[in-house]
């Protein structure tokens, strides 16, 4: 499940961010807040495809002997 977390985190968001842009601008009282929630998962699945460890697989540091 690890990288994976990621990939619905940002998915969540970007669901946030639609339904904030196109209905719910007077419950979140910014005209912007749906902008800025898709730029926020635009930017964690981006991170997401660019860092080293593939999603559903554990860190390194989780690997490690102690």
């Amino acid at each position: 499940m690890t990288g994976y977390r990621t990939y619905l985190a940002a998915l969540l968001v970007a669901i946030f961010g639609v339904l904030a842009s196109t209905d719910w601008i007077t419950f979140l009282d910014d005209p912007k807040a749906g902008a800025v929630a898709l730029g926020a998962a635009l930017l964690m699945a981006g991170m997401r495809a660019f860092t080293t460890t593939p999603a559903g697989s554990l860190s390194a540091l989780l690997l490690a002997k102690r």
